[in-house]
C-alpha cells in the first residue's frame, strides 16, 4: 500500500510529514514525500522517496513579493500575495501533484497544499487526511491564527474570524484550482481552507493538547496527536545527530547560553544584529549561540567569540535542552522544539501562525513574546529578563516533562496506519 504525503513551506512543514512517513515505512508501507524542489536533499536523505514539487520555497519567501508578505501583519495584504505568487506556480505544481499520486491507496496533504490534496484525493478515488500543523478548522475555542492571536470572550466571535480566515483565503487558490478540476474532468466545487468537516476528511492536528487544548466542538473525525518528531536514526542519517565539535567545545567553557534564529525569517542586518548581541551579553552576564538560518550568517562570523557563538543550522532537539533560554520566530517547528526542551521561549513573531503560538506560550506561563518588527535590543533585554526567573523555568520544566513523555509520532502514525486499513470512521482518528 502506498501512502503519499504533500508538503509546500519551510522544513518545519515538510518535518512532521517525513516523520510520519518514516513511521509507516518502517511498519510496512511504501511511502512517498512530495515538496517543493528545496526540501529534495532534506527528504532523500532521511531515506524516504521524494516528489518534486514545481518551485523552491526558499526563492519565495526570499523574493520581493515574499518579503512583503512575510513583513505585512494586515491578513487580507498577506492573502494578496499569496494569491499572485500562487497564480503563478499553481498550474505546475498540480501537474507534478497528479503525477506523484500515481498508485496512491491514501494522501495525506499538508496545511499549505489541502486543496491540492482533496481534489487529487477525489480524483483518484482515494482516502485523503489532513496532517495540520496549525489550526486550521474552525472552533468556537480560539480565533483563527491569521485573523489574531488575542484570546476572545465568546466562541462566537471566535468562530467569525475563521469565517473571516476563510473568506480571506478563498481566493488564493480558487481560480487555478477551478481550472485544474475541469482539466481532471471533476466538477466545481466549494474549496478552500477548514473544508475539512464538510467533506468529511480526518484531521490529524499535530501539536500537543497541553500547548493547545483539543477543542471541545471538534468533530470526531478530528484527532489532536501531540506533536511529531524526527526518530533518531533519521536525524542521524541527516547528520545532525552529531553535533559540530566545535560548538561542543564552547558550550562546555561557560554558562548555559541563549539561543537566538529565525528559521526562514528574514532576520535584522546580520552583523548589527550580531553587535548587539555580543553586547547584550556583557549586560546580561550571558552567552548567546545565534543561528543563521536562511540568512548568511558568515558576514557575522567576525563578532564570534566567546560570548557568541554563530552557526549555519543546529539540530534543535539537542542544541536547546542546552540553553538557558530560547529566542526564535514562533514557527510551530521551533516552538514545539523549545516548549519540548523545557526551557523559557521567548518569540519574536513575523506572520500567520507565529503570533498565535506567541500568545499561547505567554498564557502558559513559560514564555513572552512580541512582534519581530518591535524587535530591538532594548527589547530583548526586558524579554529575557521577564522569562529568566525561578518561576517562568519551572514552568517551561514542568511542560517539558509532559511534552516529552507524549509521542505524538506514533499516535499520527497509529491512526493513518488505521484509516489506510479501511477503518475510516470515528474509530480511526477520534481524540
Amino acid at each position: 500500500m502506498r501512502i503519499v504525503f504533500f508538503s509546500y513551506g519551510t522544513r518545519g512543514d515538510t518535518q512532521p510529514q517525513v516523520a510520519m512517513a518514516q513511521g509507516l515505512k518502517e511498519r510496512g508501507f511504501e511511502v512517498r514525500v512530495a515538496a517543493p524542489e528545496n526540501h529534495r536533499h532534506f527528504v532523500e536523505k532521511t531515506g524516504i522517496e521524494y516528489a518534486p514539487l514545481f518551485g523552491n520555497s526558499q526563492d519565495i519567501l526570499e523574493s520581493e513579493e515574499g518579503q512583503r508578505w512575510l513583513r505585512t501583519g494586515n491578513v487580507n495584504a498577506f492573502m494578496k500575495e499569496v494569491a499572485a505568487i500562487s497564480a503563478k506556480i499553481d498550474p505546475q505544481i498540480y501537474a507534478n501533484a497528479l503525477e506523484a499520486t500515481e498508485g496512491a491507496d491514501l494522501i495525506v496533504g499538508g496545511t499549505l497544499i489541502e486543496e491540492a490534496s482533496n481534489t487529487l484525493a477525489e480524483y483518484r478515488k482515494v482516502p485523503l487526511v489532513y496532517g495540520h500543523t496549525m489550526p486550521v478548522e474552525a472552533t468556537g475555542a480560539h480565533p483563527a491564527p491569521f485573523v489574531t492571536s488575542a484570546p476572545l470572550p465568546f466562541g462566537w466571535l471566535n468562530r467569525a474570524t475563521w469565517a473571516l480566515f476563510r473568506m480571506a483565503a478563498k481566493p488564493v487558490h480558487g481560480k487555478s484550482l477551478a481550472a485544474f478540476r475541469a482539466q481532471l474532468g471533476l466538477a466545481p466545487r466549494a474549496t478552500g481552507y477548514g473544508l475539512a468537516a464538510d467533506h468529511q476528511v480526518p484531521v490529524l492536528q499535530l501539536w500537543s493538547p497541553h500547548v493547545l487544548e483539543h477543542p471541545g466542538d471538534a468533530g470526531l473525525l478530528t484527532r489532536t496527536t501531540g506533536y511529531v518528531k524526527l526518530q533518531a536514526s533519521v536525524r542521524q542519517r541527516l547528520g545532525e545527530g552529531t553535533p559540530a565539535p566545535e560548538l561542543v567545545k564552547w558550550l562546555g567553557e561557560g554558562p548555559a547560553p541563549i539561543y537566538v534564529g529565525f528559521g526562514s525569517m528574514p532576520m535584522p542586518t546580520l552583523e548589527q544584529f550580531a553587535q548587539g548581541l555580543t553586547a547584550l551579553a556583557r549586560e546580561l552576564g550571558t552567552r548567546f549561540v545565534m543561528c543563521g538560518g536562511w540568512n548568511d550568517a558568515s558576514v557575522a562570523q567576525r563578532f564570534a567569540g566567546a560570548e557568541l557563538f554563530i552557526v549555519k543550522a543546529v539540530d534543535h532537539s539537542w542544541l536547546f535542552p542546552k540553553c538557558a533560554a530560547v529566542v526564535h520566530h514562533g514557527g510551530a517547528g521551533s516552538t514545539a522544539a523549545s516548549l519540548d526542551a523545557g526551557v523559557p521561549t521567548v518569540i519574536c513573531s513575523y506572520f500567520a501562525d507565529q503570533p498565535f503560538w506567541g500568545d499561547r506560550v505567554k498564557k502558559l506561563g513559560v514564555g513572552t513574546s512580541f512582534p519581530a518588527t518591535r524587535l530591538t535590543p532594548q527589547r530583548l533585554s526586558a524579554a529575557l529578563r521577564e522569562v529568566l526567573t525561578p518561576e517562568v523555568k519551572a514552568r517551561a520544566a514542568a511542560l517539558g516533562e509532559k511534552l516529552r513523555a507524549e509521542d505524538g509520532t506514533r499516535a499520527a502514525v497509529d491512526a493513518l496506519e488505521c484509516i489506510a486499513g479501511g477503518e475510516r470512521g470515528a474509530t480511526a482518528v477520534a481524540a
